[in-house]
């Protein structure tokens, strides 16, 4: 598996900035050094904002990527977005894109101890820590649509989050804010390789600005190809640095980017979050469903669960269950009447199941994770066991999100459209379909279609599950989803959902009672109940998509054809993040996984 860089253990290690007040202001106890001077506002703008001509970029028109190497309190992003807000006045279509990486994040109580001495900031302060959340290390993505402003935070040493950038062109920066401590005192963040890798991602017009002066930081730019000046400082300092990537002979585009027209293949909840990203990028764009209704094929059931396995080691998947996990309740708690946020409960039934608690347990995560003892299981919930409740999380109605994710006025959907194959012209695509005629003038085309995807792509496993559906009351008292060897999802119309079953070798997609009854026992003896109710169930089929691998399946395809599919059981916590990977790909913005990550889940990689 391609390798994912992290200094942290697992996904939910924590490490805050350790600091010191004086005066009200921060003062680091890491590195014995301050994290700004009183008039911080002005130093900001003479250190960073001036020097990589952030007006002059935003009247351009031209989509601007920040980069700033030192997050600290999320100073230099409040003022920047301020100053984005103030100058842009919709002279720029683009949103901005601001990354940066740190590998300590502030608590939200430091924050705004921070904007006590900046009130003019409290308003665009409060825009932010409404979705500022420390859930887990390593890539957290936040879009704020009022400012059209796209944050990537990376909680990461400087040098492995720059890694994990490499490879992707679309994480290219186009202004660096270097404000990492005193280099005497933070030699990590200035060594020759933060240099080299900032290098390798910069666009060929980039520029920089830092606060030092210090003579091998000014070498190791120059090494890797800055052309560095050093130039009068703010306020006592007497010299900084700023410059920009020396340019070749290859022309640097200033055009504005065109309005992106997107076809998209489907409309479950991967065709659904991949629609939602672009149209959030200004994209339009038009999906295509083969059936009369949304969300006729798996996410289409009458309630789902998200679905919390975490792991807590340091591979990629790791990473991205976490990443993915809570990227996605952000996105659904935007949704309260197709989202219902209750937490899920796991249910002790099995040696692995017990291990895993345990483990969930054992990272002091108290913010996260409640274990729950069998006497209050039996109390709150009717169970026969211990068990842990994960406070993030719940349940949701399939095809209502699928609906409020794509009502959005650059959002169309076209219905009884049984897509074909596409055809590339000089600069547009046309999509085929086998019962209606053909569209055309697509710039981008993307298939999350399920298990027609196996048409285009290999490596894909397709099975059969079920859903049963038990009518009347129940031995238990649930209003929130519980897991275990299996799940039970709250009541929905007097009726009990409980799932699933997983049929490798199926004849057809028909519903099957025997497996139903099959399921009805396993699932009474996993959560030692009795089910009620059993002798006239509802049932519900549909196809589960996963890959050879048990990853998903996200990117590329081909020049402007991309696929998104292949998410197994965990379809409504893997898709809205993968969604917004493909459209980040489609608009040359950065990415919300790791390159990595990107590669573990490429599409073609099972291609002969």
């Amino acid at each position: 598996m391609p390798t994912h860089h992290s200094c942290f253990k697992n996904p939910f290690e924590v490490k805050r900035q350790d600091v010191i007040w004086k005066d009200n202001l921060p003062h680091s106890n890491t590195y014995q050094d301050r994290f700004f001077q009183d008039d911080a506002v002005s130093e900001i703008t003479n250190i960073f904002i001036e020097p990589n001509q952030l007006l002059e970029r935003i009247k351009n028109g031209s989509q601007i990527h920040v980069g700033e190497l030192g997050f600290g309190f999320g100073l230099n992003f409040l003022v920047t977005a301020k100053f984005w807000s103030e100058n842009n006045k919709n002279l720029n279509p683009n949103n901005l894109e601001y990354l940066a990486i740190d590998e300590a994040l502030p608590t939200k109580e430091q924050i705004l101890r921070i904007i006590d001495n900046f009130p003019e900031f409290e308003e665009i302060c409060n825009i932010f820590l409404k979705s500022y959340d420390v859930s887990h290390n390593d890539i957290q993505r936040i879009y704020f649509p009022s400012l059209r402003i796209r944050l990537t935070l990376i909680q990461n040493d400087i040098e492995s989050g720059l890694k994990n950038l490499l490879g992707l062109k679309n994480n290219q920066i186009d202004a660096w804010f270097l404000d990492g401590f005193d280099p005497s005192k933070n030699k990590s963040m200035w060594r020759n390789s933060v240099f080299q890798y900032m290098s390798i991602l910069s666009k060929r017009n980039a520029t920089f600005g830092t606060f030092t002066s210090a003579g091998f930081v000014k070498r190791g730019l120059k090494k890797f190809g800055f052309e560095v000046d050093k130039v009068k400082g703010f306020g006592k300092k007497r010299h900084k640095l700023i410059g920009k990537k020396l340019l070749d002979n290859t022309h640097v585009s200033t055009e504005r980017i065109q309005k992106k027209k997107i076809g998209v293949i489907g409309s479950g909840i991967a065709a659904s979050s991949v629609a939602y990203a672009a149209a959030q990028n200004g994209a339009d764009v038009e999906i295509f469903e083969s059936a009369g209704a949304i969300a006729a094929g798996a996410s289409g059931n009458p309630v789902a669960a998200m679905y919390p396995r975490f792991s807590t080691n340091d591979s990629p998947y790791s990473f991205l269950t976490a990443q993915s996990y809570f990227f996605s309740e952000k996105i659904y708690a935007q949704l309260p009447n197709a989202y219902k946020k209750t937490g899920l409960l796991f249910s002790h039934s099995n040696a692995y199941q017990e291990q895993w608690i345990e483990d969930m347990k054992n990272l002091n995560r108290e913010d996260l994770f409640e274990a729950i003892d069998k006497k209050k299981m039996k109390k709150l919930y009717g169970l026969e066991s211990h068990g842990l409740l994960v406070k993030k999380g719940g349940y949701l109605f399939p095809k209502l999100i699928c609906r409020e994710m794509i009502a959005r006025p650059n959002i169309k959907i076209s219905y009884n459209h049984c897509f074909d194959n596409w055809v590339k012209g000089k600069s547009k695509i046309e999509l085929q379909f086998t019962n209606q005629e053909k569209k055309s003038g697509f710039d981008d085309l993307i298939i999350a279609s399920g298990p027609s995807l196996e048409k285009y792509l290999s490596g894909l496993r397709i099975s059969k599950g079920q859903l049963v559906g038990l009518e009347g009351d129940q031995p238990f008292n649930l209003d929130l989803p519980i897991n275990s060897a299996g799940y039970i999802l709250p009541k929905l119309d007097e009726i009990t959902w409980i799932g699933s079953t997983h049929e490798k070798e199926f004849k057809n997609i028909d519903v099957c009672y025997e497996a139903g009854h099959e399921l009805i026992e396993r699932t009474n003896k996993n959560f030692n109940i009795n089910l009620s109710g059993s002798k006239n169930i509802l049932m519900k089929a549909n196809f589960r998509v996963g890959s050879k691998d048990r990853l998903p399946l996200a990117g590329k395809i081909e020049e402007n054809i991309y696929a998104i599919g292949a998410l197994g059981s965990r379809g409504f916590s893997l898709a809205p993040l993968l969604g917004e990977h493909v459209a980040s790909l489609i608009n040359n913005s950065p990415s919300p996984i790791s390159s990595g990550i990107s590669l573990a889940i490429e599409p073609l990689r099972f291609k002969d």
